[in-house]
């Protein structure tokens, strides 16, 4: 079998006619069989869905945000086909078969099965049009359904791979295509055992890309972004931020941990267990070095910020005393694993315990009965959670000057993170 390479390309790529033509341009100097191409949804697709889904499940009017969005994609394959190419055919039935899907009864089966049918619209309507620009300039590829390689359980908005069932499936439906063409699928949508429809959490292509190197044995993965590399800070909020030339697994997981976007957090485990290399280069500027991410033991232990906005500090403290000690913490931990809460700091004592997360989806915020019987919540939302790996002294003094908002500190020697009220950088 072919060891692929796997490229992945994200709706910032693909957000225009003229961001399609650049990424042909970057294809056609790495084509060759056994490339694999992961892409997202264009530009703010996924965004304008989800709008959608809220619109549907509220049974409110949503014909304008999907009309807007079908003229956004014909729009965009205007500049780049003939008034009589087929993508005028299979756009349309694209939308037709969403529009079915908004208006059926599959509501019934509630919030997160009904987001999941819809969403990955987007990514099949993309990856269509990508695929058929190809063809049409030439360099010849199969468009393949990500849902028939990706295993999944029924997790709904934030399905679990099943890793056996994945590499069966690449094997049987990718093996033999790559031998002859490169392969164009989607990221972000798999399927359970039933063929419904799942996704691996929000922004999941980074991961989908992985779960295809590690599936098919690739030798290496790039993620195409919008910036040089991985930096250590954001560019917008530290202009002095640095970009890494090379950076070892273990730090670029923990970066992903405390909120770094670059990087899917679920991408860097998968392929360091398998020394598969990552590289993150900018489709702005293919031919500068980005950045390769691997088992480097010499990386440089630079101070590296991450910034989490919109962040939920939440205090549960025990009411009865007789059952202190955290004896009852389970239960919170539980219903977090069943809420989908996205977790990225915990502190406890013997009577209390913060957890400081993303904001969760309204269906996932009401705590209940049972929660509300055994502990104190306090629940406090608009903060921001700043980590700083590898800090500094000087570190440390630049945030005394938020004292007065600062909600929350805990310290390693390798690593601090404070919550804090009204940051703005």
């Amino acid at each position: 079998m072919i060891q692929p390479f796997i490229f992945k390309f994200g709706g910032a790529s693909i957000q225009d006619s003229d961001s399609f033509i650049r990424i042909v341009e970057i294809l056609k100097a790495h084509w060759h069989n056994g490339l694999v191409v992961v892409v997202s949804a264009a530009g703010d697709t996924t965004d304008h869905l989800e709008n959608s889904i809220h619109l549907a499940w509220n049974n409110q009017p949503y014909g304008e945000t999907i009309d807007a969005l079908e003229e956004y994609h014909l729009g965009i394959c205007s500049a780049l086909f003939p008034e009589d190419h087929a993508i005028y055919r299979q756009l349309p039935n694209d939308f037709v078969k969403l529009r079915k899907t908004l208006a059926s009864e599959r509501k019934l089966e509630g919030y997160a099965y009904f987001y999941d049918q819809v969403i990955g619209y987007g990514e099949l309507i993309s990856t269509r049009i990508l695929q058929e620009l190809l063809c049409l300039k030439g360099n010849y590829c199969i468009w393949q359904d990500a849902r028939e390689l990706i295993a999944t359980d029924s997790n709904y908005k934030m399905a679990n791979v099943d890793w056996v069932m994945t590499m069966q499936r690449c094997r049987k439906y990718l093996a033999d295509k790559l031998e002859t063409f490169p392969v164009i699928t989607q990221g972000f949508i798999g399927s359970d055992w039933q063929g419904t429809t799942t996704t691996l959490g929000r922004e999941g292509s980074d991961f989908t890309a992985a779960i295809l190197a590690v599936s098919l044995g690739a030798k290496s993965v790039t993620i195409w972004k919008d910036v040089a590399g991985i930096l250590n800070g954001d560019p917008d909020l530290f202009p002095d931020a640095v970009k890494f030339d090379y950076l070892d697994f273990e730090e670029a997981a923990e970066m992903t941990y405390f909120g770094a976007k670059v990087i899917h957090p679920k991408t860097i485990k998968p392929l360091a267990k398998q020394k598969i290399p990552l590289h993150v280069k900018s489709f702005l500027d293919p031919a500068s070095s980005g950045t390769v991410i691997g088992s480097f033991e010499d990386h440089p232990k630079i101070p590296i910020t991450v910034i989490r906005k919109d962040q939920v500090l939440a205090t549960f403290r025990i009411k009865d005393l007789s059952k202190a000690g955290g004896f009852h913490f389970h239960e919170l931990f539980e219903l977090g694993k069943k809420s989908n809460w996205t977790i990225h700091l915990t502190q406890g004592s013997a009577v209390t315990l913060k957890l400081v997360l993303d904001k969760p989806d309204p269906a996932n915020e009401f705590l209940p009965k049972s929660i509300l019987e055994n502990f104190h919540v306090l629940w406090q939302e608009g903060l921001t959670l700043v980590t700083v790996k590898n800090y500094l002294p000087e570190q440390e003094k630049m945030y005394e000057t938020e004292s007065a908002g600062i909600h929350l500190v805990q310290k390693s020697p390798a690593t601090m993170q404070l919550v804090l009220a009204n940051w703005e950088g």
